[in-house]
């Protein structure tokens, strides 16, 4: 499987928008989208020009993992794979990205927020790549830190 790694384009949020209402384990829908978090194809956009970075993945040409960060708050904002996908190192490679990024813009911790059930692969998969649950949850999700080592023993 030939995968490419980019930053996302504004001509690439139809598919964006596709993979991501495409997810089974956190599945959601754009009226949730929008109703919830006030994402919609215009405040991504905006956010793109703005504060927001991203990446995808491809496998010829269709758009298979995506993910992204906000360096406002040092927030990783989604991190998602095409069913299909999963466990073959997509998330793992954009979760870098992102990570990498918002360490890189002056972030000493990031996080993000996480379904606490732990029959879901991604209450493993964050944990297994050293996020930690300091206690903090809203709204019924987890919130996940990681630290910069390099940050954080100075």
């Amino acid at each position: 499987m030939n995968l490419t790694y980019r930053q996302i384009r504004i001509s690439d949020l139809p598919a964006v928008f596709d993979l991501r209402l495409s997810t089974i384990e956190n599945a959601i829908t754009m009226e949730e989208l929008e109703r919830d978090y006030g994402i919609t194809p215009k405040s991504l956009a905006e956010a793109m020009q703005s504060t927001v970075k991203d990446w995808l993945c491809e496998v010829q040409g269709s758009v298979v993992g995506i993910a992204m960060g906000d360096r406002a708050n040092g927030e990783v904002l989604v991190v998602a794979v095409r069913p299909g996908y999963e466990g073959s190192g997509i998330g793992k490679h954009l979760l870098s990205e992102v990570s990498t990024w918002l360490f890189s813009e002056g972030h000493s911790k990031i996080w993000l927020y996480s379904n606490p059930d732990k029959s879901l692969r991604a209450y493993g998969f964050y944990r297994k790549l050293g996020w930690q649950f300091k206690g903090e949850m809203v709204d019924g999700e987890e919130v996940l830190v990681l630290e910069n080592a390099e940050r954080t023993s100075v």
